[in-house]
Parts: C-alpha cells; sequence; structure tokens
C-alpha cells in the first residue's frame, strides 16, 4: 500500500502538478505533500520533473531559499539532497542530478550525494549538475556546461566537463529575484 501511494504521489507530481498554471499551488503541493523548505518569493515554474525514492524521505532534504528561481523544464533529482541558497537563478531545461551507480560494484548499487549552490549563483540554460557538487555562492555555471567538481564562489565554469573560464568581477550582490509571473 504504501509503494502504491508513493508512486501515486510521485506520478501526480510530475504529470499534473508539474502543469497546474499556478506557482502557488505548486508550492503548496511541494512543501506540504512533498515536506520541501521553501523560502519566501521563491518560484518553480511549470514543468519540473522531480526524481525521488521516497515522498517525505527525499523532501526533507530539499531546501531552496528566498527569491531563489527555478526555470521551466528542469529535472530536480533530489534523493540525495538539494540545497539552493537565496536569490539563486536556474535557467529552463537546467539538470540538478544527486543520483549515480557505482560503476565498479559487481552489484552496480546507487549512490546518493548532496547539491548545494550558494547564494547568487547562476545556472545556465541546459547545464548539469552532478552528485556531490557544490557550487559557491555568486557562480556562474554557463549554458550546456556538465558540472562534475566543486565551482569555487564567483567563478565562471563552463564546457563538458565544466573548466574555469573567468571570475566574475562583482561580488558584491543586492539584487533580489521577484519572478513571480501568473500562469508558468
Amino acid at each position: 500500500m504504501k509503494t502504491m501511494l508513493a508512486a501515486a504521489t510521485k506520478y501526480a507530481t510530475n504529470h499534473v502538478i508539474a502543469h497546474i498554471p499556478s506557482y502557488t499551488v505548486r508550492l503548496a503541493w511541494y512543501r506540504h505533500v512533498l515536506g520541501w523548505r521553501i523560502g519566501p518569493g521563491a518560484s518553480i515554474l511549470m514543468g519540473q520533473h522531480v526524481q525521488m525514492a521516497g515522498v517525505r524521505s527525499s523532501g526533507m532534504k530539499v531546501s531552496i531559499g528566498k527569491g531563489s528561481i527555478i526555470n521551466h523544464g528542469c529535472l530536480l533529482y533530489t534523493t540525495g539532497g538539494l540545497v539552493i541558497g537565496e536569490n539563486v537563478s536556474i535557467s529552463a531545461g537546467a539538470w540538478l542530478v544527486t543520483g549515480t551507480h557505482d560503476m565498479n560494484d559487481p552489484l552496480f548499487p546507487d549512490r546518493y550525494m548532496p547539491i548545494a549552490i550558494g547564494n547568487y549563483a547562476w545556472i545556465g540554460m541546459r547545464a548539469t549538475i552532478l552528485a556531490g557538487v557544490t557550487i559557491g555562492e555568486g557562480a556562474v555555471i554557463m549554458a550546456g556546461a556538465v558540472v562534475t567538481r566543486d565551482v569555487p564562489p564567483y567563478a565562471v565554469v563552463g564546457g563538458i566537463p565544466a573548466r574555469f573560464v573567468s571570475q566574475r568581477t562583482q561580488q558584491s550582490f543586492s539584487y533580489e529575484l521577484t519572478f513571480c509571473p501568473l500562469f508558468e
């Protein structure tokens, strides 16, 4: 019975809730059903796919800071834990993947590690961040990058695998992201 309830919740999350054109309804579901901690002014737009092992067990590992925006069509693999700071901009189609497998073990077991993203970071369109990675405050992940290692604060990285491109010159931020569009 518990397995059926978990499967129904996952289905509803990804095929019903993710497509309701009201971020207020979606945030209520993520908070109250999945157990996510979501700060004020955070926006999670339509079309997310949430990959989770269990409903409340993975949910307690998800924290999204105030003013952060997760744009359309992202993959949020929450089983290993996902901590997103304040005023983080995650562009459309980004993948945050907290799970992997031990390819050298004959049983090919699952392995889960958290992803942490610091305040004021910007994750570019279709970027992928892999399990166990920490993105420093103010860091920029360029569009299409695949991040396999930690990124220092204010670094700009790009490519596959992501490599250092430059340093962000502005390192004192005061902006607040307030993107809560109707019907998105």
